[in-house]
């Protein structure tokens, strides 16, 4: 049974309801009659694919390539068994998401993407041991997690927020990798001054503790943190300097 709201039609031996705003959900066992669906309430009414979730395993015909998505709001993929290399690329090459990005897959580690331009409000990977110097640099999205990554060069990173104007960035998240940094040689840095800004920081719905991180000041005024907690180091922005829900 399929479900898209409320006044039910049936085609082709498979019920679906419409509504005028909804998502559309599935527990359809062959999953290529999704497919099948998917392809006449697109046709019927015209609309594009705008948020795509896929978590499950062995179901190529649910996979973003076999639906055409070439263009989304939202796009999540996460599987616990080895996603195939070519569909990996087509996702990287072919899908152009503009809002949130999560790819949680395993993936074999001979995968290799050598240069992407990510630009989002939203990016998460979780096996980020392909993103490259180049590719980590040229990152333009508000809010970056990525897990597993090999060594990337905060420090640039940082380097080139100071030089820009750039104010969509919030912060960013990614493993430690042991790299060590000598801020002080490199930036003009300044300790935690609690009149200055929070002890705190939120990212999603945790609270980092900046009490420890290294503070950095923008030409514009714009300030930001570099800490390290738990494994992880974060890069963040401060636009509010006090959040009361934060401290």
């Amino acid at each position: 049974m399929m479900y898209l709201g409320y006044q039910v039609r049936e085609i082709n031996g498979i019920k679906i309801g419409i509504e005028k705003t909804s998502e559309l959900i599935s527990s359809l066992n062959p999953p290529f009659k999704m497919k099948i669906a998917c392809d006449y309430v697109l046709n019927l009414f015209r609309l594009p694919i705008t948020h795509y979730s896929l978590h499950f395993d062995d179901q190529k015909e649910l996979f973003p390539k076999q639906f055409g998505v070439t263009k989304c709001d939202t796009f999540s993929l996460k599987t616990t068994k080895t996603f195939p290399i070519e569909e990996m690329d087509y996702v990287l090459e072919k899908v152009k998401v503009s809002k949130s990005l999560v790819l949680d897959v395993e993936i074999n580690y001979s995968f290799e993407c050598y240069f992407l331009k990510f630009s989002m409000d939203d990016l998460k990977i979780c096996k980020a041991f392909w993103i490259t110097r180049d590719t980590f640099l040229l990152m333009d999205c508000a809010r970056i997690e990525l897990e597993y990554n090999h060594s990337l060069p905060l420090d640039k990173f940082v380097s080139q927020w100071l030089s820009s104007r750039y104010t969509r960035f919030e912060w960013l998240k990614m493993s430690w990798n042991g790299e060590e940094y000598d801020w002080n040689e490199e930036f003009e840095t300044m300790e935690w001054n609690p009149k200055v800004r929070g002890r705190y920081f939120r990212i999603r719905d945790n609270k980092l503790d900046c009490e420890e991180g290294i503070d950095f000041l923008r030409d514009d005024g714009l300030l930001a943190t570099v800490v390290r907690h738990h494994g992880w180091i974060h890069f963040v922005v401060w636009h509010k300097r006090f959040e009361a829900e934060a401290d």
